[in-house]
């Protein structure tokens, strides 16, 4: 009898282990596909950002460029939060240079965001 009760509680202390574990790994992979989300989003929002202030500049699309950059500092690397302020610090200067801050941003992106396809593959 001894036997029985004690199997049946290891097995019951065993499930509740499984269960406690699967939990917590449901609930990584959900945040770090919420993490992802937040990023993916606060790139595209500084893309068109930037897109939107090269059509047509004002200090209404300039103050949205602020907003996503400010959105890129939270959720996203130093490397894009970095790049992101370069765009602003090459607005006036030559093409040559603006041009290879953008390359440099879009590239922390790619790094930022490469490991981590919600699909489970690897960008």
């Amino acid at each position: 009898m001894q036997i029985v009760l004690g199997l049946l509680g290891g097995l019951g202390i065993g499930s509740l282990l499984a269960s406690l574990v699967t939990h917590w790994i449901t609930r990584r992979a959900s945040i770090q596909d919420r993490w992802y989300q937040e990023q993916r989003e606060a790139y595209l929002g500084l893309l068109q950002a930037i897109h939107d202030a090269a059509v047509a500049p004002s200090d209404e699309k300039a103050k949205a460029y602020a907003l996503w950059q400010t959105r890129c500092d939270l959720f996203g690397s130093p490397d894009v939060a970095r790049c992101a302020r370069r765009i602003v610090e090459t607005n006036d200067g030559p093409r040559s240079e603006r041009d290879a801050a953008f390359r440099e941003l879009l590239a922390a992106m790619r790094a930022d965001l490469g490991g981590k396809n919600p699909s489970g593959g690897d960008n």
